[in-house]
């Protein structure tokens, strides 16, 4: 979106050094360190939600070491303990049943792993993406259009929103604004509209809903 060509090229160079940073310290050889260790929280899934704008970086510079690290990324399946990429592929499981249900970063490396579709055309990915975007809907995603009735965790939020002893803090606004991104991305995937219906219903109850229009400073 920037204008001016010089500022533009300091932009790249400076997300270029921010990110050949981060690989020279994590990867898979012995001397780095595995993205999915680098947090003590959520088994990783937090570290590796960055992979979508690894993929934006490789498509902006075509530089290989990016696509590398992506790939890398992708194939440790954003957790130390199991690769929800593969779980999605295989279909069995709810979002709420995998062993790390954090809403708002799994989505996002879903979104990451639409982006490396992009590129790849690898069939089982998004076979993935499309998997795990209809097990939300049907497991997942309230009345208002978004999920976490236990903050911002998958956990059957279709059911639970019915709950009396639900927590004061649910369905957080990063979970429904990366809902909303990740269905139009699906809807332009797929051409299903029922993702656009998906974003719709977010955008004018929960999106707007969380608007505060009488705040003043």
């Amino acid at each position: 979106i920037c204008e001016d060509k010089n500022l533009k090229s300091d932009i790249i160079d400076a997300m270029k050094l921010h990110l050949d940073y981060i690989i020279s310290k994590i990867g898979p050889d012995k001397d780095k360190r595995e993205i999915t260790t680098c947090t003590r929280h959520w088994r990783g899934l937090n570290s590796s939600s960055i992979l979508e704008p690894v993929v934006k970086l490789y498509n902006l510079t075509g530089e290989k070491r990016y696509f590398d690290f992506a790939k890398y990324i992708v194939d440790t399946g954003c957790t130390d303990v199991q690769n929800i990429f593969d779980l999605a592929y295989e279909n069995k499981l709810n979002p709420y049943q995998y062993p790390v249900t954090k809403a708002y970063e799994m989505t996002s490396c879903f979104e990451g792993l639409l982006e490396f579709y992009k590129i790849t055309k690898v069939k089982k990915y998004k076979t993935a993406i499309i998997n795990f975007a209809n097990k939300i809907l049907k497991t997942d995603f309230t009345v208002i259009g978004s999920c976490g009735c236990t903050h911002e965790l998958f956990d059957h939020s279709k059911v639970r929103q019915a709950n009396t002893t639900n927590t004061k803090i649910a369905q957080e606004t990063c979970v429904t604004v990366t809902l909303m991104d990740f269905f139009n991305r699906v809807f332009m995937l797929t051409n299903d509209p029922k993702f656009a219906d998906a974003f719709e219903t977010s955008m004018y109850n929960a999106y707007f809903g969380s608007v505060n229009t009488n705040l003043s400073f």
